[in-house]
């Protein structure tokens, strides 16, 4: 499509309402390529990701950063949004979270540091957080990856 050049190659992640309709784009690149590994289409506005696992009836929600992982997360059995990107936090969305006992802030332990920053962010306003960082150079997916969907559990401390 002509003007979208940009998101050619990309992985297209749909944002979805509760009725399935798609809200938003972004695009994700494939491999180490330079150039920023996300993309949004301006004038979209930055939203929580899986939004619907809010609905469940749900004691525990967990938090990750980026789509990938709450998607991943969310497939080993513990029901995640994804952040996109650290800056990209709202205090307002701490109101969704707080009706849950325990809110699993699944931090990445890259070399940014920006994961153990996100779950700080969160704990400030949500007193149910618990940080859950991941071992040294994983985010959720590469630790899910690597050491199975069972040790992300039980690194949570949730067990089936």
């Amino acid at each position: 499509m002509p003007g979208h050049e940009k998101y050619a190659g990309r992985i297209a992640i749909p944002y979805l309402s509760p009725d399935l309709k798609t809200l938003q784009l972004r695009f994700r690149r494939l491999g180490d390529e330079d150039g920023p590994k996300y993309l949004t289409v301006p004038g979209d506005i930055p939203r929580p990701f899986n939004t619907r696992v809010l609905d469940l009836p749900l004691d525990t929600m967990a938090v990750c950063e980026g789509e990938l992982d709450a998607i991943t997360a969310t497939q080993a059995g513990i029901p995640a949004i994804g952040i996109p990107g650290v800056s990209a936090w709202r205090d307002e969305w701490a109101l969704a979270l707080e009706q849950y006992d325990t809110l699993y802030v699944l931090a990445d332990n890259d070399d940014k540091g920006q994961g153990a920053k996100l779950g700080e962010t969160i704990a400030l306003r949500c007193p149910n957080a618990r940080i859950i960082l991941m071992d040294s150079g994983h985010d959720v997916n590469s630790y899910v990856n690597e050491f199975g969907p069972e040790a992300l559990r039980k690194k949570v401390g949730i067990s089936e």
